[in-house]
């Protein structure tokens, strides 16, 4: 084939790819001999219809069939002669069957931008400081106080309160008529968890168990459910059963029931690991965005609107994915507007510019992965998708999901070598309060 690159600029090159024309008469003629043995025409025996009418039915056909054979076998050897590293998937935008019988082919592709970065060693960066506090160890213990919690009845007849757990029926009504999907038996739910509207727990406080009553409550717009969504709907409630959280008192018995701890001193130190390792990680990320927010900011180079369009697009694919793993009946396609787009513009910039100058970084630290950590790669994403680590090795090495994989540990190493240049300060004090003063 022959191969010629066209400069469009800084940022894109068309590449023209040419099959000669033996080639080409090869592979046609192959496929309608296959053709011509398979296909039935009134008037002719199989294997015996003359090319000019199989043409005539299947030419179309056959050359769409032979043109994506070429290019799917031939473009990714022509990126790799021409040296060009596409940004995103190039779109072929022209092709033809010349007169002289050869194929001719070109498509727009988005290179990586040339530049170096400067300025990523010795950077100042404010390291949060990693403690525990009281409160935050009392929270977690009472955390896990709820999660230990027994529900029981209660005899007195009192009204429901804060923190009970009730049984209720309900049915709402929309524009004068019963919203059949929204009707609820048996529901047992929280009071204050507010898990069906912000507003709806509070209307149910004060009542007795087997008190039937109504209430209305506003949906905004843009509500899940569009049946609601921007109307005021009535409910009919009743309450069938009112029971009680009974919370463990924290003692050394609670710690031996909760996770096998022999005191309740051995659990809060469980506890407190935890949380140190949580706000470890927590100033770790902060680390790491204020590395992220400075490079991207000093570094410069521009982007070519397909590309950045092109990661839009990824973006609310992710979005929408999100809600339809949630299994929430919206419509995801409102989602792709030109407001909307607009919006995740800025983001979509972003994660672009960064994974190329983490690239840039890598590639002038000659930072690259060791056997091993391919190894362990390959292990994790095994793992993940439940398959051996050599069928991963065979038919996974080129996935998007290795891929992926490689980048996010490949960018790991980056961050860890600008970490360990960076200069770290300790984080500018707030100003006291008025009774601190």
């Amino acid at each position: 084939m022959n191969v010629n690159v066209v400069d469009l600029g800084a940022h894109q090159k068309r590449l023209q790819v040419e099959i000669p024309a033996e080639e080409v008469r090869q592979e046609l003629e192959k496929k309608y001999r296959e053709i011509g043995k398979s296909v039935r025409i009134r008037g002719f025996r199989p294997g015996k219809i003359p090319r000019s009418i199989l043409k005539s039915y299947y030419g179309k056909s056959i050359e769409k069939e032979v043109s994506s054979s070429f290019i799917q076998d031939t473009f990714p050897k022509a990126l790799r002669d021409t040296d060009l590293k596409p940004l995103i998937e190039a779109d072929v935008d022209e092709m033809k069957f010349a007169e002289d019988g050869s194929f001719t082919y070109s498509a727009v592709v988005d290179v990586r931008p040339s530049f170096r970065v400067e300025g990523y060693k010795g950077l100042e960066i404010a390291r949060p400081p990693v403690r525990v506090t009281e409160e935050q160890l009392e929270a977690e213990l009472e955390s896990l106080r709820q999660r230990h919690a027994q529900i029981r009845a209660v005899e007195a007849d009192r009204p429901v309160r804060e923190g009970d757990v009730i049984l209720v029926d309900f049915t709402p009504w929309v524009d004068g008529k019963a919203f059949k999907k929204g009707e609820t038996k048996d529901y047992m739910m929280e009071v204050g968890k507010n898990a069906l509207h912000p507003d709806f727990d509070r209307h149910l406080l004060g009542h007795l168990p087997g008190e039937s009553f109504s209430f209305e409550l506003d949906y905004p717009e843009d509500a899940p459910t569009k049946e609601i969504a921007g109307k005021r709907v009535q409910f009919d409630v009743t309450v069938r059963e009112l029971k009680e959280k009974v919370l463990p008192e924290l003692n050394d018995e609670f710690a031996q029931e909760a996770g096998s701890f022999d005191s309740l001193e051995a659990l809060k130190q469980e506890l407190r690991g935890r949380l140190e390792k949580r706000e470890e990680e927590k100033s770790r990320s902060e680390v790491r965005k204020q590395i992220l927010d400075r490079l991207v900011q000093i570094v410069e180079f521009d982007l070519s609107d397909r590309v950045v369009e092109r990661e839009v697009d990824h973006l609310i694919g992710l979005l929408q994915r999100q809600f339809e793993a949630q299994r929430l009946k919206i419509d995801t396609t409102r989602f792709n507007t030109p407001e909307i787009r607009e919006e995740y513009r800025p983001q979509a910039v972003r994660n672009i510019r960064w994974r190329l100058i983490c690239e840039q970084i890598a590639r002038q630290e000659d930072i690259e992965l060791t056997e091993q950590e391919i190894e362990e790669l390959y292990a994790e994403v095994a793992r993940m998708i439940r398959v051996d680590v050599e069928t991963v090795k065979s038919q996974y090495a080129d996935s998007v999901v290795v891929e992926q994989a490689r980048e996010n540990r490949i960018q790991d190493k980056v961050f860890e070598c600008i970490e360990s240049q960076a200069v770290f300060l300790d984080p500018p004090q707030e100003a006291p309060g008025p009774q601190q003063e």
